[in-house]
């Protein structure tokens, strides 16, 4: 099935607009805890700890966060997981499906779609083209980045849709 984009933005939107939230940064964690939904950092050991960055425990109400990520990471990652909560709850509930991704995007075939939403959702959650909208003008997308507490990838990626 094909990613669906739109649904992703909006149940971004429904958050941001939930929680009155009008200035970046957005945090992630605190709407997530918000929601009830617990995040743990986590040292994780061996190779994993090079390819793993997150991950939900849906059954246990939390997400877990490599510790080691950089902070604009954690932020994405937080972000990521909180969309599966909102948009895959049977896809992360289905054992058989539900699977933990290495965060350098290598997939055995196309990037599943469940994944790409997410992808989308935290993009629209961390840096919402309305708040962008304001700053691109006299901004550079490392600054908007430091704004935002993002990569500058994400910032790049958002105003591709301005």
């Amino acid at each position: 099935m094909p990613a669906d984009y739109v649904r992703a933005k909006k149940a971004a939107q429904k958050l941001i607009a939930d929680y009155k939230i009008k200035t970046a940064p957005i945090d992630p964690e605190a709407i997530a805890e918000a929601e009830g939904i617990e995040v743990v950092y986590v040292k994780f050991n061996g190779p994993i700890a090079d390819q793993v960055a997150g991950f939900s425990e849906p059954k246990n109400g939390r997400i877990i966060v490599n510790a080691d990520l950089p902070s604009n990471r954690k932020t994405f990652t937080i972000a990521h997981e909180l969309g599966h909560h909102k948009l895959h709850a049977a896809y992360l509930d289905d054992e058989g499906s539900y699977r933990v991704f290495p965060r350098f995007n290598s997939y055995d075939g196309p990037k599943p779609s469940e994944e790409q939403e997410a992808d989308a959702f935290a993009a629209e959650l961390l840096v919402p083209l309305e708040m962008l909208r304001k700053y691109v003008d006299f901004a550079t997308p490392t600054e908007l980045a430091g704004m935002f507490l993002v990569s500058r990838e994400v910032v790049m990626n958002r105003m591709k849709w301005l």
